[in-house]
């Protein structure tokens, strides 16, 4: 399952937050800065998604610093690789 976290830059918070959680549970993810891909910001926002950081896994999608999904997210992806 492909992970990308969707953030706003180095000064966000929430979108650090997302991304060291993620490495400490050993989350594969990869990166879009919205700041540079305005038609994605369009669109999550047409989706209802106004917090950065987006992420999108699969076919999961949430916005804002989310403990329990990405927690969650990190289960899912140790039964994947069993």
């Amino acid at each position: 399952m492909q992970v990308i976290v969707h953030h706003i830059g180095p000064a966000c918070v929430q979108c650090n937050q997302t991304k060291r959680l993620m490495d400490q549970l050993g989350i594969e993810y990869d990166q879009i800065d919205l700041r540079q891909h305005p038609e994605l910001t369009e669109k999550f926002k047409n989706l209802g998604h106004l917090t950065a950081p987006i992420v999108t896994a699969g076919e999961h999608i949430w916005s804002g610093f989310k403990y329990e999904q990405i927690k969650s997210l990190a289960a899912r992806l140790r039964l994947e690789r069993k």
